[in-house]
């Protein structure tokens, strides 16, 4: 499977201790995506040139050099470099490689390795991205994990088609729901949200470990319009099970250096960020119709 990076987290992946890989490759284009690295599928490099004062040396086919009295990469010159030379051979610390590629054998066995640290609740958790656009490599890598008795969760946008495949499968999904209405979904992240909908109300009672984030983001979902779009659609999902978890995050602003570094544009820049009492209220207006809801970050 194609990876841009692993990690480990307790408690906010799934449960208990999670070893998670984050798969490359995304449909949406979140405004305030943490993890720019994940959008493309392709192989990319990260720039940090603060980092070191000879970034100009780690480069075979010169691709670095000044530009207005700051270090910049000419990434075209990446795009006919063989081997990402700056990063597999000088191993420089001004360059970051993402997009390795990570074979189900050796996810295995990592996992079998890192078993005692997982505890009685832990596992192995496959973020992104968007872990569905992989879904032929990561049914196989979940079954094969599932068959060492390895707990397995999901996160993930439910947008594809691929997404039911998962569905009764793996052990825990956590969906995101971004926002309920057509027009701000396609402003915010490029990308229609009807399949979203659709996926998450089709399985709402087939799959036993669910839990739907929102990340509370200022002018996206804010608004008492959304709002009440949320609590009639959670509502709705809810009374299809037993128990339906849902956790509000609140945007943040962690990711912005790493746009820099691939140099990209950093939509969210300046912009304000929601106060916890705003998604707590947030919080608390699911809370009073039924919700089962809950604060995080």
């Amino acid at each position: 499977m194609n990876v841009f990076s692993t990690g480990w987290s307790v408690g906010f992946d799934g449960p208990g201790r999670r070893w998670v890989v984050y798969l490359k490759g995304c449909n949406f284009r979140c405004r305030w995506c943490a993890n720019p690295e994940g959008l493309s599928a392709e192989p990319q490099i990260l720039f940090y040139p603060d980092r070191d004062h000879y970034a100009d040396q780690a480069c075979p086919y010169k691709a670095v050099a000044k530009s207005s009295n700051k270090w910049a990469i000419d990434r075209s010159k990446c795009t006919v470099c063989p081997d990402f030379s700056c990063v597999r051979h000088w191993h420089h610390p001004a360059f970051e490689y993402v997009g390795q590629e990570l074979a189900l054998a050796e996810i295995v066995e990592r996992a079998q390795q890192y078993r005692p640290l997982f505890g009685r609740d832990g596992g192995v958790t496959f973020g992104g991205g968007e872990p569905t656009l992989q879904a032929k490599q990561l049914l196989l890598t979940i079954k094969a994990l599932q068959q060492k008795d390895i707990h397995t969760a999901i996160e993930t946008n439910a947008s594809t088609p691929d997404f039911q495949k998962f569905v009764g499968l793996v052990d825990l999904l956590i969906c995101d729901l971004k926002c309920i209405s057509k027009d701000k979904h396609l402003h915010w992240m490029k990308a229609d949200n009807q399949l979203v909908l659709q996926n998450l109300m089709s399985m709402a009672n087939k799959q036993p470990q669910l839990i739907i984030r929102i990340p509370f983001v200022k002018g996206m979902n804010d608004g008492k319009e959304e709002l009440e779009k949320f609590r009639m659609f959670l509502y709705d999902l809810a009374k299809q099970r037993e128990s339906l978890e849902v956790q509000v995050l609140r945007q943040h602003h962690m990711g912005e250096p790493k746009y820099a570094a691939l140099d990209l544009e950093y939509q969210m820049q300046n912009g304000p960020l929601p106060e916890r009492d705003e998604a707590q209220g947030f919080v608390d207006e699911l809370i009073s119709c039924g919700i089962s809801a809950s604060l995080g970050g």
